[in-house]
C-alpha cells in the first residue's frame, strides 16, 4: 500500500528533498533549518508557519516510513530525506519534479520546468513531460496525476486522480499546453539575450 502523507509531513519532504540540491554544504538539515525551509515565504504555496510540534511530528511520521532519517553525531541532530523510499524513483529530475509538486502543489509543465533549475536541468518542456509520465506509468504509482487546467499533483500527499476526460476531450488541440510551452519558450530566449547583454 502506497505512503500517504499530510499536508505537512508532504511540505517538510518537499522542504528536505529541495535543501538535499540547493544547499548541499548545509544538508543534512538541522530541526531549526528544516523548520525554517518549511515556512519559508518564496517557493512555497501555501505559505506555512509550522510549530516546532508540527514538524517533530511530521519528521518522525516520515521516519517511520522511511522517507527521512536523524543523522546522530554532529552538534546537533540533523535530517535527511529518502523519497527513494516512495519507489518513485531517485533521478535529480524526478527528485526535482516531487519537491516542486510537495511545496507548490499543482503545477503545469512549464510552471516544473521553470520551478525545478536550482534542482535539475530539463532541457525542454517534452524532459519534463516524460518525467511526469513515467510517475503517471510508474508500476507502484500513479504517484503524479494530471488534474484541472493542465495541473500535475502528487498523489501521496491528498491528490486525487481525476476522472478519465471523454474521448472527445482527449482528442482536441492543448490550447493551455501550446501556450505555456510558449511561454517557457520566450522566457529561455529572454535568459538568453539578458545573458549575452
Amino acid at each position: 500500500m502506497p505512503i500517504e502523507l499530510n499536508p505537512i509531513e508532504a511540505r517538510v519532504l518537499g522542504a528536505l528533498i529541495e535543501k538535499s540540491f540547493t544547499t548541499p554544504d548545509q544538508y543534512p538539515l538541522s530541526f531549526n533549518a528544516l523548520q525554517n525551509a518549511c515556512n519559508q515565504k518564496s517557493s512555497r504555496d501555501p505559505v506555512l508557519n509550522l510549530s516546532v510540534d508540527e514538524v517533530a511530528k511530521a519528521i518522525a511520521s516520515l521516519q517511520e516510513n522511511g522517507l527521512a532519517r536523524e543523522r546522530i553525531g554532529d552538534r546537533v541532530p540533523k535530517y535527511a530525506q529518502y523519497a527513494e523510499h516512495l519507489g518513485a524513483g531517485d533521478t535529480p529530475e524526478i527528485l526535482g519534479t516531487l519537491a516542486m509538486l510537495l511545496l507548490r502543489g499543482p503545477q503545469t509543465v512549464a510552471e516544473i520546468r521553470v520551478r525545478t533549475e536550482r534542482l535539475c536541468q530539463f532541457p525542454d518542456n517534452a524532459a519534463v513531460q516524460a518525467t511526469l509520465q513515467k510517475l503517471i506509468d510508474h508500476e507502484d504509482g500513479p504517484f503524479v496525476a494530471r488534474g484541472s487546467r493542465g495541473k500535475y499533483e502528487f498523489l501521496l500527499a491528498g491528490g486525487t486522480a481525476p476522472a478519465p476526460a471523454p474521448v472527445a476531450a482527449k482528442q482536441s488541440p492543448d490550447r493551455i499546453s501550446k501556450l505555456e510551452e510558449r511561454v517557457a519558450a520566450l522566457e529561455e530566449r529572454l535568459n538568453q539575450l539578458t545573458q549575452t547583454a
